[in-house]
């Protein structure tokens, strides 16, 4: 019976903290998930955490935390040994606002007259860049949704963005300043 009241409480614990135990790694302990959860939440700015895994040793993070926005919208958020955020995901706020670029992009703020690129290496998209960079990025992989995205200092791209389709595949599609594709990795 305790063991019982014990399996009941702790799976209560798991869904109180908006984890599916499911898609989990196992590798990962609880208070590492609870502090990749955490770590993850206040980087996006809110939302709920879907999944934690564990690099595979030739990925640049230690964990890989997926955060669910209100309006579906999944963002991946990478973190090293010590949960400090090592990629630019966008913040829920930015990521949830309408547009017209299909919802399963994660737009920004409505579009400006003016929309100057970013040329700061790795920081994230916002506003009318996102927006525009998000379309032709799910365009090129030819569906899905963003998961990530950011500026490039590199010469034969502007932007990376990364886009998660349904079967789970990620692309990651490379624009000039104009918003032209110049690569699509899957």
């Amino acid at each position: 019976m305790r063991r019982k009241t014990l399996a009941t409480a702790a799976t209560g614990l798991v869904l109180a903290l908006g984890l599916t135990a499911c898609g989990d790694d196992d590798s990962v302990s609880s208070d590492e998930r609870e502090r990749a959860s955490a770590a993850a939440i206040e980087a996006v700015g809110g939302g709920q955490v879907t999944d934690v895994g564990r690099g595979d040793g030739d990925d640049n993070y230690e964990y890989d935390v997926e955060v669910q926005l209100e309006n579906g919208n999944d963002i991946d958020v990478e973190l090293d040994e010590d949960f400090n955020v090592t990629n630019n995901p966008p913040q829920a706020a930015a990521s949830q606002s309408p547009s017209a670029v299909p919802s399963s992009a994660a737009p920004s703020a409505a579009p400006s007259a003016s929309a100057s690129p970013s040329i700061d290496d790795d920081a994230p998209l916002t506003g009318q860049t996102l927006e525009r960079a998000s379309a032709a990025a799910i365009e090129a992989a030819g569906g899905g949704r963003v998961t990530d995205s950011n500026a490039s200092d590199d010469a034969d791209h502007a932007y990376e963005v990364e886009v998660r389709l349904d079967n789970n595949e990620d692309v990651d599609v490379e624009l000039d300043e104009q918003f032209n594709v110049t690569n699509v990795d899957r």
